[in-house]
Order: C-alpha cells, then structure tokens, then sequence
C-alpha cells in the first residue's frame, strides 16, 4: 500500500509533529501536579492519529484524489474549529 499525499495527511503529520514537540519543550509544565498535562497530550495525540487512519480510509473509499483532498479539507477545517473552540460540548 503506497501512501499518497493528501491534504488530510498533511495536517495530521503537521499536528501529531506539534503535539510531540510541544510535550518535549513544556514537559516540566506539563507534568505539575498529578500530570494532567500529558494525558491531555497523549489525548491530543490519539486524535490526530484518528485523523491520519481517517484520511487513509477516506483516500481508500474514494479513488478520485481531487474529491478526497475535498473531503480532507472539510475534515480538517472541522479538527481545527473543534480544537480552537473545546469540542462539541463546551
């Protein structure tokens, strides 16, 4: 299975690139307290490992690249409103 480039694939290695680097420079911070900080990481981390499984079944389902890098877009355009905003139910 080749992994083609896709919009979705980007922002999911971009963000789970991020979410590793920004554990590693603030970890101390992070892990104050009862380390609530990193779980919320790892959980950051999971999701965009959802992300990165979810564009390589949409790039499966759908054979016309140019309607899946829509799809991705939509998709990522979501992540993106749902983290800066806290989610469905905040």
């Amino acid at each position: 299975m080749k992994l083609k480039t896709s919009i979705l694939k980007i922002y999911s290695i971009i963000f789970l690139i991020s979410c590793v680097g920004y554990t590693i420079y603030n970890y101390d911070q992070l892990s104050e307290g009862e380390g609530w900080g990193v779980v919320g990481m790892v959980g950051l981390f999971g999701f965009g490992v959802l992300l990165f499984v979810g564009d390589i079944v949409i790039c499966n389902l759908i054979k016309n690249k140019t309607t899946a890098n829509i799809i991705g877009l939509v998709v990522s355009i979501i992540a993106t409103l749902l983290l800066i905003y806290g989610g469905f139910f905040s």
